[in-house]
């Protein structure tokens, strides 16, 4: 009765009591009974909600970060889970990560000086980096610390000494040692990186739910097998007036926090308390989702990825009467939010020349935009600000009033007015936003050719519709693990289909695409059935050698789609897929990071049934 999915309502624990009385069964609890374990479960393992206060203005709840960890359980070449993959080995902060072991009942930190059996001194500094030996004697290394700590109490930045850089020591304080050792006194210390995702839930057909911005996180640490099992996806908060970088701002606060005392937890094997250090692995969400994140322009930017520097075309370069009617129809004149033609970098192409912009009260909001084409960066909560001094002086008249309107505005700025994401230490919100496969494949690539095939490849032909709907329900499925396809529910509403329809699409395609398809558009698709398994294989015996096969399959399938029509890379995706083997030498096996558990868990989290609007 106290999980969130099934609460009871004070009528119905009443009938539930009455029945059991009726049917016999003796030492049944009264009502009131059950409401007071119920409120003792809630104070010894509840999760508080807290509220915030956005610096938009917004009002949110979030549920505490602390309390999910404190319930979270402890659960080569090979490249089969996260912390195997280099970002978790090489590239994370090692304040963030595990910063100790226990040998014959002592405790070792990252940091402090230990003594190693041979007589000679070493430094841990990480869990992948395992010592840095700065003295080779106990003496050379009292020495140097005690100059450090001499130096730093001077005020002293860096000073030469036989020809060596010395600079003071801010790792640890030499005095008491690593932070976390205080504050463990004698528990362990472990590292908890989470995966975290944020999305938006659109299309329902109740406007009070259009539409939620909801953030839910996952242990990074977890197995693969269990890493997308429902109870493993901790949900955050959500809103439909807050947008996400104001709640992720009431995030950063806790994870902050967090980072800084550490949470205490119990350990179901050690038996024991220990200490957590929260960390965030990577930022998961769908392609506009991260770019928002990112402070990215997005995908109709000139600089359309925010992974790299690849750019597209200006406007005024391009051929302004461009067409393209295949991909318009085939993805019915909305991929990826666009309704316009599209150049190749994934800029936005208008029959008209674009006219100079109306210049602003403050004289800026022009300059301002245009920064923002020509770098690729967009940085919302900042623009919330910047609009807010725009308007602050837009009715006033003459300089001396605008001037004192602003004043006044900028007195009431919070703190702090550019992203929170900069304030998640150690993560690159460029770097760290893994391919997000469930969009950018199955809801991408596998969409836009299926939409193709039945609305142009088979488009009014009777004949060929019926052939192709007999071919999906005549392949057999055995051994592939899903059901038998409804050849006509796939072709007939081909429109509204979601992840899993199209996984199962891309397995049948080669099978049941051959003569129905030109050969151009077949071996695309084949191309692109062969991808696939590569791209969700969840155990990587050999990361070298099945990165190579991937990016052979990647260019491979490119170049299938070249041949078809070029048309095709107008799309971004078709450039974000080739970030994916650099993303998973990083972050490990694609389906770690992959969101269809995440999104199944987002929309049943607000208790609502929703129509998925894919992007």
């Amino acid at each position: 009765m106290h999980i969130p999915h099934s609460v009871f309502s004070q009528h119905q624990l009443d009938l539930l009591m009455w029945l059991l009385h009726i049917n016999g069964i003796q030492d049944v609890p009264s009502v009131r009974t059950m409401k007071t374990l119920e409120d003792g479960l809630q104070k010894i393992c509840g999760i508080e909600t807290l509220p915030f206060t956005g610096a938009f203005g917004h009002q949110y709840c979030m549920n505490s970060f602390s309390d999910i960890i404190r319930q979270v359980e402890n659960s080569g070449g090979q490249l089969n889970e996260a912390y195997q993959a280099r970002r978790w080995l090489k590239e994370m902060d090692p304040t963030q990560l595990t910063p100790m072991i226990r040998l014959h009942g002592q405790d070792f930190f990252i940091f402090e000086p230990a003594l190693l059996s041979n007589g000679q001194v070493c430094m841990p500094i990480s869990q992948s980096t395992s010592v840095l030996p700065p003295a080779h004697n106990i003496l050379g290394m009292f020495l140097l610390l005690l100059h450090l700590s001499y130096s730093k109490q001077l005020g002293i930045e860096n000073s030469h000494q036989a020809g060596l850089l010395l600079e003071p020591w801010t790792l640890t304080n030499p005095h008491e040692g690593n932070h976390w050792h205080v504050l463990a006194n004698g528990a362990y210390v472990y590292g908890f990186p989470i995966w975290l995702y944020c999305d938006d839930t659109s299309g329902n057909v109740s406007k009070c739910w259009n539409k939620h911005h909801s953030f839910l996180f996952t242990p990074a640490g977890l197995p693969h097998a269990a890493v997308h099992q429902e109870y493993n996806v901790h949900f955050l908060c959500t809103s439909n007036v807050a947008p996400p970088l104001e709640m992720l701002d009431g995030f950063v606060n806790q994870l902050e926090a967090a980072q800084e005392t550490g949470v205490w937890a119990w350990d179901c094997v050690h038996k024991e308390q220990v200490l957590m250090i929260p960390s965030v692995l990577a930022l998961l969400g769908d392609n506009p989702m991260q770019s928002e994140l990112a402070c990215h322009v997005g995908l109709r930017g000139k600089y359309f990825c925010h992974v790299c520097n690849v750019k597209g075309h200006d406007t005024q370069d391009l051929d302004t009467n461009a067409n393209d009617e295949t991909l318009e129809q085939s993805d019915g004149g909305q991929s990826d939010g666009q309704r316009s033609v599209r150049s190749a970098g994934g800029e936005l192409v208008s029959g008209r020349k674009k006219g100079k912009g109306k210049e602003t009260m403050s004289g800026n909001q022009t300059k301002i935009k245009e920064k923002m084409t020509s770098t690729g960066l967009k940085d919302t909560y900042l623009k919330y600000f910047i609009n807010g001094m725009a308007a602050s002086c837009k009715r006033q008249q003459g300089s001396s009033s605008k001037q004192e309107a602003l004043d006044v505005f900028i007195k009431g700025l919070p703190e702090n007015v550019y992203s929170p994401v900069w304030h998640i230490k150690g993560l690159n919100p460029h770097a760290d936003t893994p391919v997000e496969v469930l969009h950018t494949v199955l809801l991408g690539f596998v969409k836009y050719f299926w939409r193709d095939v039945v609305n142009i490849r088979v488009g009014k032909n009777k004949i060929k519709r019926e052939l192709l709907e007999a071919h999906l329900s005549s392949f057999d499925t055995t051994g592939l693990g899903i059901p038998p396809l409804s050849g006509h529910t796939l072709v007939q509403y081909a429109g509204s289909l979601v992840g899993h329809d199209f996984r199962a699409i891309a397995q049948a395609a080669p099978f049941v695409f051959h003569g129905l398809v030109p050969q151009e558009c077949y071996e695309a698709w084949v191309a692109l059935s062969k991808m696939i398994p590569l791209i969700w294989k969840p155990e990587i015996e050999d990361v070298d050698a099945h990165l190579t096969q991937l990016e052979i399959a990647i260019q491979e399938f490119l170049a299938r789609t070249a041949c078809w029509t070029p048309c095709w890379f107008n799309k971004p995706k078709f450039h974000i897929l080739l970030h994916l083997p650099e993303h998973i030498h990083h972050f490990g096996p694609a389906a770690l990071f992959a969101t269809e558990g995440l999104m199944v868990l987002h929309y049943t989290s607000m208790q609502i049934t929703p129509t998925l609007e894919f992007k």
